[in-house]
């Protein structure tokens, strides 16, 4: 009881040091956002075609969708889903972008930052969205449910020692310039090798909430997986081998 104690105390000491206070207001606002726009966000649509409209009707229903969805409300909806689930993750790279640039760069340097990750991870949507239609129509193949198959890739994903490798390289700190235009180079490059990492580590996790079926189910998932990346993220680096996946 009293190392639960301790380790909750320790949790909380850890969020009241910057940059966990702003971050975890900018994840509030982002999951507050979604709910409030839930319905009429194009990521729910895609996520439902991703599960019962494939089933049913194959690729004729995503091209339907697209149809009636344009790209910049698609981009939306994915840039609200990651301010929900990736602003926690972000905490130790902001905090070494901070300390690491000079007071009049340091806004400047996280804007680069973020820029490129999410280079990284908006390009992942449809790759996601692919793999997650390919995933149905193996489902029905199989007869076998679609979440039930999600969830065990994303256990062995867990489990391998592939992902324990892009876990570790996300805890990367590089050298970053001071001044110019190499300093800028350096955090988008920082940026872009960071967000790499991270889609090595999550992309498994993010197939769960995307093939529920109904929105609540998926909000909620989307919560899950989301606290077991912040949980993942503040563990140190471990040796890169076979584990097991709930007991990382």
């Amino acid at each position: 009881m009293a190392s639960r104690v301790g380790r909750l105390r320790a949790v909380y000491s850890l969020m009241a040091e910057p940059p966990w206070p702003t971050l975890i207001v900018i994840t509030m606002l982002g999951w507050g956002a979604m709910l409030l726009f839930s319905h009429e966000l194009a990521l729910s649509s895609l996520c439902v075609a991703a599960t019962g409209a494939w089933y049913d009707q194959g690729w004729r229903s995503l091209q339907a969708m697209l149809a009636f969805v344009s790209p910049a409300h698609i981009a939306l909806s994915w840039l609200l889903m990651l301010t929900a689930m990736m602003t926690p993750i972000l905490a130790g790279p902001l905090y070494h972008l901070w300390v690491r640039s000079l007071a009049r760069r340091r806004w400047r340097a996280i804007g680069v930052f973020i820029a490129a990750y999410l280079v990284v991870w908006m390009g992942m949507a449809p790759v996601l969205v692919l793999f997650v239609a390919l995933l149905r129509i193996a489902a029905t193949w199989f007869s076998v449910p679609v979440g039930g198959l999600a969830v065990a890739i994303a256990l062995v994903w867990q489990a391998s020692p592939v992902k324990q490798f892009c876990l570790n390289r996300c805890h990367w700190t590089p050298r970053l310039g001071a001044f110019g235009w190499s300093a800028d180079a350096d955090c988008a490059r920082y940026g872009l090798v960071n967000g790499l990492w991270c889609v090595g580590t999550c992309w498994a996790l993010m197939l769960v909430p995307i093939t529920a079926i109904d929105m609540p189910m998926h909000l909620g998932l989307m919560v899950i997986i989301a606290v077991v990346m912040v949980i993942e993220r503040l563990q140190p680096a471990k040796p890169a081998r076979w584990r097991f996946p709930v007991g990382r």
